[in-house]
């Protein structure tokens, strides 16, 4: 690919983060370090930090980068609020600022040098044929991410449509970017227009499934596109991906979220996609019975709990504003 980066724009990196002062540092470091700046296109690059109420000294272990890096902000949560409500929050406030572009990670992805940089290669690309009614040429780009060892990252599987349409095909051919309606908030560049007039990631979600619900909304009404030549590692601890037939009995609660909003999310989206909900439910209470090696009746009573609060549950979209104002240190 040709090598181009968006001139003069402004993009915030989001990044949440929750007890994890080691890995936050290095994915700062990793995103200090991005090339874009090398390019001579002036695109500008601040990042957000959004701390989900810490308990292990985060702020205190934060406090010389802040000090020495301008372009590093610091938002403290009063609680926890998950990954969606950190997301949600952080992006709120990136909007509002007046990026032109949202960056969004975890606190355990680790950027390759060149991520954003191809990246914003794609949203010259985009930008130059969309069309005139639009507020932008896509909703959200991807990237690859990788695993600590090279291979692909389990938890991080993205959903490809089928590519349709002389110009999907072209882009595919031309520039190696495949079409996608669904990936996680592992790396995804948004347009701030985009998320203006879209709306923010579901707060109420907590964790599990904002990421989902989020893409597949912003794909229905924009082109989103995976752009393999961008690269992130996510350090997560082991290379599996969520599973309640065989996850760790310590980790079972948390599915009660995953089966809460992927209902919510599916009754947003209609019928088609609540029976599908309701065939892979009894698909995995299937295999919970015949294959689970312990605690059946545990992570059988997760998921009907997660259900039968999916039938009720059906939270809102929040909406950012323009043009606000923050301290570079704000507890929220």
């Amino acid at each position: 690919m040709e090598k181009t980066s968006r001139s003069g724009c402004r993009v915030t990196a989001v990044v949440v983060t929750y007890n994890r002062k080691e890995l936050l540092v290095e994915c700062l470091q990793a995103l200090l370090a991005q090339t874009v700046f090398d390019t001579g296109a002036g695109c500008e690059l601040e990042i957000l930090v959004v701390d989900n109420a810490s308990t292990d000294g985060t702020a205190s272990s934060l406090s010389p980068l802040l000090e020495r890096e301008p372009r590093i902000h610091y938002m403290l949560l009063e609680e926890n609020l998950g990954g969606a409500g950190g997301f949600c929050a952080g992006m709120k406030r990136a909007v509002e600022e007046g990026c032109d572009y949202v960056w969004i990670m975890d606190d355990d992805t680790i950027p390759k040098p060149q991520a954003l940089e191809k990246l914003l290669e794609v949203v010259n690309i985009l930008e130059e044929s969309r069309e005139e009614n639009r507020r932008a040429g896509f909703g959200f780009l991807s990237s690859e991410v990788l695993w600590t060892d090279g291979t692909p990252c389990r938890m991080n599987r993205q959903h490809f449509p089928a590519v349709s349409g002389d110009r999907q095909k072209e882009l595919q051919a031309g520039f190696g970017i495949r079409p996608v309606d669904q990936a996680t908030f592992v790396s995804l560049l948004f347009p701030a227009d985009v998320i203006a007039e879209m709306g923010l990631p579901v707060r109420e979600y907590f964790i599990w499934g904002d990421d989902k619900e989020y893409t597949l909304r912003l794909a229905a009404a924009y082109p989103c596109y995976y752009v393999p030549e961008s690269v992130v590692v996510h350090k997560m601890g082991q290379n599996t991906g969520s599973n309640i037939t065989f996850d760790n009995i310590g980790r079972i609660s948390r599915y009660f979220y995953a089966y809460r909003n992927d209902l919510a999310t599916a009754k947003r989206r209609g019928l088609k996609d609540i029976l599908i909900y309701f065939a892979a439910f009894g698909l995995n209470m299937a295999r919970i019975l015949i294959k689970s090696p312990d605690h059946k009746r545990a992570r059988l009573a997760v998921m009907w709990k997660g259900m039968l609060a999916g039938v009720r549950f059906s939270p809102g979209v929040e909406f950012a504003e323009r043009n606000q104002r923050y301290d570079k240190g704000d507890i929220i």
